[in-house]
């Protein structure tokens, strides 16, 4: 049995706050609504021995704080997850290697809220809020994942 957990980035500074979208880094609150989801992800679901994360800057904040006590055998930081819609993630994952038992990814809605609705968590269709987290089973290979193949394990929100 594979397993996936979808994460959603933490809170981040406003637009307004300057920069460009890619650049706007977690808030203090933020920082802390991730740490706390660290901590129940540590304790509930497996350590992740691959990692795909979007290249913005609150992306790679949360991705920190989430591994700061684990390693995977692979992190890839991704330009394309930057703001991905659900079907380019699903090809994304269904291109991941047999040896990858357990992924995690870190991006942005709406495409990671579409992902998991699409993988079989309609229960949290209505949103995945910032450093919301879903966890799914996954039977068989990545290369077979399809909508609806996956089972909702368990679903974190702040």
């Amino acid at each position: 049995m594979r397993h996936l957990l979808v994460v959603r980035h933490g809170p981040a500074a406003g637009k307004a706050a300057g920069g460009s979208d890619r650049e706007r880094p977690l808030t203090p609150e933020g920082r802390l609504t991730v740490e706390s989801l660290a901590s129940r992800l540590r304790a509930e679901a497996p350590p992740p021995d691959r990692v795909l994360c979007s290249t913005a800057r609150r992306a790679q904040e949360t991705l920190d704080i989430l591994l700061r006590e684990e390693r995977p055998r692979e992190l890839d930081l991704e330009e394309a997850l930057y703001l991905a819609d659900a079907p380019s993630l699903l090809r994304r994952l269904r291109e991941l290697p047999d040896d990858a038992g357990s992924v995690l990814l870190v991006g942005h809605n709406p495409g990671l809220q579409e992902l998991a609705a699409l993988l079989g968590g309609e229960a949290i269709a209505a949103g995945l809020p910032a450093a919301g987290a879903v966890l799914f089973e996954v039977a068989g290979d990545w290369s077979g994942l399809r909508p609806e193949s996956a089972r909702l394990r368990a679903f974190y929100s702040p």
